[in-house]
């Protein structure tokens, strides 16, 4: 049997409980954290399967974030909430289906999860 994909979740939002409990009923692992600074040191590569950063209204900034996860570990797989795209792949709407079928398609593309629906 597999072992759950590993979510570093990087939310601030006062609606994160929700975000959590929904990729939890998923079978995900989810590892919250609440400040980019703070997630920045567990950013190793291997540690997570996915890491989801919730923008708010901090969207430039968590752009910034993801861009250098991406830069300093090109295989990690990278996912930003944010009420309006930045111009990234990696980019979804801040409504809770989207984030749920994103994490989804990239766990389910990315390794063998069972419960990557």
């Amino acid at each position: 049997m597999n072992s759950p994909a590993k979510i570093l979740l990087i939310d601030n939002e006062a609606d994160r409980k929700e975000r959590i409990r929904a990729l939890k009923n998923r079978g995900y692992a989810v590892f919250p954290a609440l400040k980019m600074e703070d997630a920045h040191s567990r950013c190793v590569r291997g540690n997570y399967d996915l890491i989801v950063v919730a923008a708010g209204g901090e969207q430039q900034r968590a752009t910034e974030f993801c861009d250098e996860i991406r830069r300093q570990c090109p295989q990690q797989h990278v996912l930003l909430s944010a009420g309006s795209n930045p111009d990234r792949e990696y980019a979804v709407g801040s409504d809770l289906q989207s984030l749920v079928e994103a994490v989804d398609r990239i766990l389910r593309s990315s390794g063998d999860y069972a419960n990557a629906a």
